[in-house]
């Protein structure tokens, strides 16, 4: 049986997890191997193992087999294709009289180990049931896994029932893969009660049991009960490896709790569990994230004095952080470091680089590392084209951004929103809002559909060049598709309609926030504030300013050093002389333009 385990890495320091493991589970069946998948493996122990029972199959048939169809059924498992095994199953399922179950249990489960042929195993063991082949324990697992592969969890439940109503008893190692799989596609309730189901049959879950669930647990970002579960699984006598702590361990990290995560790291070695590789890169990343560059390089060296070298993940999640602080220079020495270590970079070192180069507006460096990618035979993804276009579209030289666009799609690869968005927002930038609208519609046709980002992008280059026509005409044809307008944009149209003066339809949109269940923010209730004070409507514009606190959102600084502005603007000294007063006592500071206007009085 197969089962994914906790402990497995995400490709490149964007995002790495402890996942599961691969290993192989065996099982041995007369003597030989029976090996479920190579696409999973288990981390089973030898406990797992199970062996069948001396007896023989049919005695008769036996003793009058040659030694030429012996070793024939011996070499069942072993075939070249898949053609030679459904030849092989053919001549089986026509032989008089059949061979017994173990001979046709082998020769599923090498199908099953060729990773890809899940409907044809079982459709396999349907014409075996057809032709009065009896399953025993192994072929139903068999069958539980391949159902499970084709993210059929219920009918391999269905499979379960069948075990149990035939009397057949369900091993550790079949109750451990259906709650992973349950896991996997997100049922974990039902996960949770096969295993209070397995506690209660009498099965006791073993290590690999209580790190699914743990490693369960963990991915929909319960920490804390995935931690109770491992005092419990302590206090059961049951002793976590090293995966069961690698797994926690990360799920502080990725909840950015990283000394909780040194906490657990302190532990698990204080109980002679040695850290791995997934350990010592999960911490180091948490510690990379927080700049403790010092803590985490005291991790490299402890791990590379027990002998355990840094691997690609290591690396990229160094040259991620560092570039993220615009360390590329000290990103590049890590680069170095890497090569004369053997480890060649990917595409997510070099995007890294990439990235933290068009940080600083440095498009002409980040090319020569998309080429030089290239040149390594390196193939750029998605997310190295978007970093690179970004690059150009802030440096204004949008022609090359297209075309890199345009080669993208050549190349094979699908634009995703973020490169739309950047293009889209590039273009917008530039006053090119025609080719930007055109580009939005051609994510239409190209089955891309537009994010809240997309028409924020496009309702703000509108506006910004006067096309208020087109801004509330996009508006409006959004609220009638899945993305409803929110607070941004309701904000960029409060604010165009301000600043061109139309303090009607400013109005009206603000009281259709309320309309629509939306709550407006600071941010909002400024710029309404804002217009009013422009306007001369100061008494109103000070009634807003008061409901701010009574719809539960306070004025910040920016809303105090606003409506005192205005009233300093038209000459009401003595309500903004209130005002700031109390704007001081709520240790707020009057900005430059509220100072500016005070030393007019």
């Amino acid at each position: 049986m197969v089962m994914m385990m906790a402990a497995a890495v995400r490709r490149g320091s964007e995002a790495f997890f402890i996942g599961s493991q691969i290993q192989r589970c065996q099982m041995k069946i007369m003597g030989m191997l029976l090996l479920l998948s190579p696409t999973t493996h288990s981390l089973l122990s030898s406990n797992h193992s199970n062996s069948i029972s001396s007896s023989t199959c049919s005695s008769s048939s036996t003793s009058s087999r040659s030694s030429r169809d012996k070793r024939k059924h011996d070499d069942a498992c072993s075939f070249r294709n898949i053609d030679d095994a459904l030849a092989s199953f053919n001549h089986m399922i026509h032989r008089k009289p059949l061979p017994c179950i173990i001979q046709f249990t082998k020769l599923l489960s090498a199908i099953v180990k060729m990773g890809q042929y899940y409907d044809n195993v079982i459709s396999l063991t349907k014409q075996m049931e057809l032709a009065g082949l009896s399953p025993n324990i192994y072929t139903l697992s068999i069958l539980i896994n391949c159902f499970s592969h084709l993210q059929r969890v219920d009918l391999a439940l269905s499979v379960l029932a069948k075990i149990i109503k035939l009397g057949l008893q369900p091993t550790i190692v079949t109750f451990t893969t259906l709650i992973n799989w349950l896991c996997k596609v997100g049922k974990f309730a039902q996960a949770m009660e096969l295993f209070d189901d397995m506690v209660a049959r009498g099965c006791r879950p073993d290590v690999y049991t209580y790190t699914t669930i743990i490693n369960g647990l963990c991915k929909i970002g319960e920490t804390a009960a995935a931690a109770g579960l491992l005092k419990k699984m302590e206090e059961a006598g049951c002793q976590p490896n090293v995966v069961t702590y690698s797994t926690i361990i990360d799920s502080h990290r990725k909840d950015r709790r990283v000394n909780e995560a040194l906490d657990i790291f302190s532990y698990m070695k204080a109980k002679g569990i040695s850290p791995d590789i997934f350990t010592y890169n999960s911490l180091i990343q948490g510690l990379c994230n927080f700049s403790q560059w010092k803590e985490a390089s005291a991790l490299l060296n402890e791990m590379r004095s027990l002998n355990i070298m840094p691997d690609i993940v290591t690396f990229n999640v160094l040259v991620d952080t560092i570039c993220k602080e615009g360390k590329v220079s000290e990103a590049q020495g890590v680069l170095k470091t890497m090569t004369e270590m053997g480890v060649e970079p990917d595409v997510v070192t070099y995007s890294s680089l990439m990235y933290g180069y068009s940080l600083r507006s440095k498009v002409v460096e980040a090319r020569k590392l998309f080429d030089a990618m290239i040149t390594k035979g390196c193939k750029p993804d998605v997310f190295s084209y978007n970093i690179l276009i970004n690059g150009y579209c802030k440096v204004k030289r949008i022609d090359e951004a297209k075309q890199l666009f345009n080669e993208m799609i050549h190349q094979g690869l699908t634009p995703n929103n973020v490169s739309y968005n950047t293009l889209i927002h590039g273009l917008c930038q530039l006053g090119s809002l025609r080719e930007a609208h055109n580009l939005f519609k051609n994510m239409h046709s190209n089955g891309n559909l537009p994010n809240l980002f997309t028409y924020s992008i496009l309702l703000d280059g509108f506006c910004k060049q006067g096309h208020f026509g087109k801004a509330f005409r996009l508006f409006r044809a959004m609220q009638g598709t899945y993305s409803k307008p929110n607070l941004v944009m309701y904000n960029i149209l409060i604010d165009a309609m301000c600043k061109s003066g139309n303090l009607r339809d400013a109005r009206k949109l603000f009281s259709e926030l309320f309309v629509k269940g939306l709550q407006p923010n600071a941010q909002i209730y400024t710029t309404i504030i804002n217009g009013l004070c422009k306007e001369g409507l100061l008494d109103e514009a000070l009634e807003a300013f008061r409901n701010m606190e009574e719809d539960g959102c306070p004025p910040d600084e920016i809303s105090y050093n606003v409506i005192i502005r205005g009233f300093l603007h038209h000459k009401d000294e003595s309500r903004a002389v209130q005002l700031i007063g109390e704007m001081r006592d709520k240790g707020f500071i009057a900005d430059a333009g509220t100072t500016t206007w005070r030393s007019v009085f």
